[in-house]
């Protein structure tokens, strides 16, 4: 969970909790489906989304949300998945190197686990590095990353506001 050429709450913010709802699929029965998603722009800069809150259902009966708010004080990059047994909240998922921290909570109580400070960029180079030395594949590839973008799109649709334009790239 925007303007011509200018990246606002969606691109800047959502692609990472969509993405991740996206990586819940395959514990919610399939992809998740747009259901809903009202957004905002910025008060000052018409065509630039402030605000964008996804609402998104999966074919099990699960549902998420992505909710992305550049105007805010703070900043937020939780995840929190609820299930029957239980919840678990990574409380800044997309910047671990800064708070690492995962909550689980059950009926039996709550545990705090700590995965490591390390960036998520540094995964993502060494799963590079293994892929051109290796031959590791890549767990998440172009086709990955082109069906998070249609997600984004389908969001810019339902909220009013203008799709990406595309690019096409020079021949090599």
């Amino acid at each position: 969970m925007v303007a011509p050429l200018a990246g606002g709450a969606l691109m800047d913010l959502g692609c990472y909790s969509l993405h991740a709802q996206r990586m819940l699929a395959r514990w919610a029965g399939g992809a998740p489906r747009l259901a809903a998603a009202p957004g905002g722009e910025k008060a000052d800069a018409p065509g630039i989304d402030e605000w964008l809150d996804a609402d998104l259902e999966f074919p099990s009966g699960a549902t998420g949300s992505a909710r992305c708010h550049m105007a805010h004080d703070s900043w937020q990059m939780s995840c929190r998945v609820v299930g029957s047994r239980g919840e678990a909240t990574v409380v800044n998922f997309v910047q671990p190197h800064l708070d690492d921290r995962v909550v689980v909570r059950t009926a039996a109580g709550e545990r705090t686990e700590e995965l490591g400070r390390r960036s998520s960029y540094t995964y993502q180079l060494e799963a590079f590095a293994a892929h051109l030395r290796r031959g590791q594949p890549l767990v998440l590839d172009a086709e990955d990353a082109l069906t998070t973008m249609r997600l984004i799109d389908d969001c810019y649709r339902a909220a009013e506001f203008p799709v990406r334009p595309s690019t096409s790239l020079p021949e090599v």
